[in-house]
């Protein structure tokens, strides 16, 4: 994948995932955020609320199967917000809609957040990343699904707003 990162100086929180399956590695940001000091977390799951939750997480802390299969923080850690959610998928089409292993735990999270940080007036970006060859002509759409900022493969960089990028 091209180094392609964006730039700001007010991010203080990212969220990135453990791929499983055979997601794309999200370790050139965890590197990239790692040199830029910005605290890190990984999401945790809980089946019984249907929801998802980042804890804090640096390479190299221990991890635990979580309930759907990935691999998660151990639940001490802290919980944080992230300014950044960096999400992984099975499928995406142009218009910057993805599709996930279903459940809706993203989408929830991704809903919450934008409307957090709205009102705290901070920054928020959701970026995508996957294989060029997982791009989907459209992908099916329900009202509670979320659009993502941006869409980073091998080949293309998808985005729906100007940000400055590298």
């Amino acid at each position: 994948m091209n180094q392609i990162f964006l730039t700001n100086e007010n991010i203080e929180t990212a969220s990135l995932y453990s791929p499983i399956n055979n997601e794309i590695s999200p370790n050139e940001f965890i590197n990239y955020l790692e040199k830029k000091n910005v605290t890190l977390s990984l999401p945790a799951t809980d089946i019984k609320t249907e929801t998802m939750f980042f804890k804090e997480w640096k390479p190299g802390d221990e991890l635990i199967k979580g309930p759907l299969g990935s691999l998660e923080p151990l639940r001490n850690k802290k919980t944080i917000l992230p300014q950044i959610l960096v999400v992984p998928m099975l499928s995406f089409d142009k218009e910057l809609y993805r599709l996930g292993y279903g459940g809706g735990y993203y989408d929830k999270s991704i809903n919450f957040l934008k409307n957090y940080f709205k009102k705290q007036k901070k920054f928020f970006i959701t970026i995508g990343l996957a294989y060029s060859i997982q791009e989907e002509k459209k992908i099916p759409r329900e009202n509670h699904d979320m659009r993502l900022d941006f869409i980073i493969t091998e080949k293309e960089v998808l985005s729906n707003f100007n940000q400055k990028i590298i």
